[in-house]
């Protein structure tokens, strides 16, 4: 009943009591489709707080300090009048505050067209906040009218087929859905049947208890319905139909308004708080599952290693024997099966025996590379898991309060993936591109050169590999290399590479020639330009400029 005319012409009654005679010193907005309004009144600086979306409401505000940034003033043709009355439209959910100067702030709490308008003593606008509100002209009065008999009559009459429940609604402004709920609740009548079906007596019993019900709509007291433990309902009386509920009882009607919508808001805070935590945990599931997609299988690792050391084996045995091509030995293979042959790969510019030692240390750095996919293997699925019962929590904490302790239980967990431990989004974005590459390793990228500066000063482990284009300007890329040493594959080098070439001016280029080493041999002289670096004990290697996979496969920062 938050915008029921009951409820809002006992909160123009309040208030009419409140501030009759209050100055306003100033309206303002800090916060979208709110207006606050500031009044000088004999207590002192008090606030009466609009709001015309998403929850409608009008309501003094405890407590409140206008911001020192960021606050816009509006309505300044109400700077010091004051306040002559507060009442509400006779058949309409619309406010007016009656200014000393004549002209009215009007406040529209429908949801088409709510809004505020400041209007002249002819009633011409001078002004609006969001929406000008409804154009005819109404007749203000805070006092009760009671529809009579036979208007009550004249309802239920419509349509002797449809439900009565629906029937009374059209008795406006009295009868929202709820309010006519709490009518037929009282008289004890079921509101689903139909208005043909209505007795005489039972007629007479709901005209009589509406009578009532208005009568204690202007009680004074405010009540706010709780159902497992979110507000549902705010209303001028005690609403015996909700009894399953529990009803917290306020001083004036005013805080019950204020604190339903302090609670209302508080709860569509903490779904947003939940959708943003979720959405985070789907990113990060998703990078985990990418990574996992690149690393190959032990057993495989395992199979390629020992058809490298077959290789070599091979070409050692027919190591004064000579290729049928440059590039290419064929030869029985004895080790599986002599009937078959074999086509092995060689470098033509190498010796059998240097393609055989290159072999040899293929198949060393490819077992080598065992321990570490399966750290990493068990990295991932650990964390995998970690996010999983993490999102769990958060679906299912029933309160706000609940929701902040799972965060608070989590607080490492939920900073790795960008959010603080009370849910808020990070407002510090990730600085640099990242990628995922063969066997899961990370790649990082510099966006301009004071990025590039504070990727490789610090943020670059020194074990971690750093490229760079050679000779011509483009990002600083670093792998990312596991403190556990293991070997990096031939491939990630390849494909960090092309990272480096395709941030690089010679993007177009069909190949660019790409330096790189281990980030401890690239110093940083004091004094030289951003992202100016020089490089100790480098490698180069030629690249296509190119990113790994897909576009898809950079990381959201």
């Amino acid at each position: 009943m938050l915008t029921n005319w009951l409820t809002l012409r006992a909160i123009a009654d309040e208030l009419d009591h409140r501030y009759r005679g209050a100055r306003i010193s100033g309206c303002f907005s800090q916060e979208r489709d709110v207006l606050m309004i500031e009044l000088e009144t004999a207590s002192g600086i008090e606030h009466l707080h609009f709001s015309a979306g998403p929850l409608l409401f009008l309501a003094p505000h405890p407590g409140f300090a206008r911001a020192r940034k960021n606050s816009v003033d509006v309505f300044d043709d109400t700077r010091g009048a004051r306040i002559e009355s507060v009442d509400i439209a006779r058949n309409d959910r619309v406010v007016r505050i009656l200014l000393d100067t004549g002209a009215s702030l009007l406040c529209t709490l429908y949801r088409r067209g709510a809004g505020a308008a400041l209007r002249d003593p002819d009633g011409a606008c001078i002004a609006t906040f969001k929406h000008e509100g409804p154009g005819e002209t109404f007749d203000f009065d805070n006092t009760l009218h009671a529809p009579g008999q036979e208007e009550f009559e004249a309802a239920l009459d419509i349509d002797p087929a449809r439900e009565a429940g629906h029937a009374l609604r059209a008795l406006r402004p009295y009868l929202s859905g709820v309010a006519a709920a709490e009518v037929f609740h009282r008289a004890f009548i079921d509101a689903t049947r139909t208005c043909g079906d209505l007795r005489p007596t039972e007629r007479m019993a709901l005209a009589v208890e509406l009578g009532l019900l208005l009568e204690e709509s202007a009680g004074g007291r405010g009540h706010v319905y709780f159902r497992d433990g979110a507000p549902v309902h705010v209303a001028p009386l005690q609403l015996r139909h909700l009894a399953e509920c529990r009803d917290e009882t306020a001083d004036t009607l005013c805080d019950a308004v204020f604190l339903f919508a302090r609670k209302t808001l508080a709860a569509g805070s903490e779904e947003g708080l939940r959708r943003r935590a979720l959405a985070a945990l789907a990113r990060e599931t998703s990078r985990i599952d990418r990574a996992m997609t690149h690393l190959a299988e032990p057993r495989e690792i395992e199979q390629r290693a020992a058809e490298y050391e077959k290789f070599g084996n091979l070409l050692m045995i027919h190591m004064h024997d000579y290729p049928e091509q440059p590039w290419r030995m064929t030869v029985p293979d004895i080790f599986t099966d002599p009937r078959l042959v074999v086509s092995i790969p060689i470098r033509e510019t190498e010796t059998l025996l240097e393609n055989a030692q290159r072999y040899f240390e293929k198949a060393k750095h490819a077992r080598s590379s065992i321990a570490y996919v399966r750290a990493r293997v068990s990295y991932l699925q650990t964390r995998a898991s970690q996010l999983q019962s993490l999102a769990l929590a958060i679906e299912g904490a029933e309160s706000a309060r609940a929701l902040k302790t799972v965060f608070s239980d989590h607080a490492e967990l939920m900073q790795s993936l960008g959010l603080t431990s009370k849910g808020d989004t990070d407002e510090r974005p990730f600085p640099f591109r990242r990628f995922v590459v063969s066997g899961g390793f990370e790649v990082w990228a510099g966006k301009n050169s004071a990025n590039n500066d504070e990727l490789t000063v610090r943020h670059a482990r020194p074990n971690d590999l750093w490229f760079h284009a050679r000779g011509v300007g483009g990002s600083h890329v670093v792998l990312r290399v596991p403190s556990s040493g293991a070997p990096v594959p031939r491939e990630a080098i390849r494909e960090a590479a092309s990272i480096a070439a395709y941030y690089s001016k010679h993007r177009n280029a069909k190949t660019v020639l790409v330096a790189y080493t281990e980030k401890k041999y690239v110093r940083k002289p004091r004094g030289v330009p951003a992202g100016t670096v020089y490089l100790e004990r480098e490698k180069t290697i030629n690249a296509e400029p190119r990113l790994p996979a897909s576009a898809d496969t950079e990381l959201e920062g």
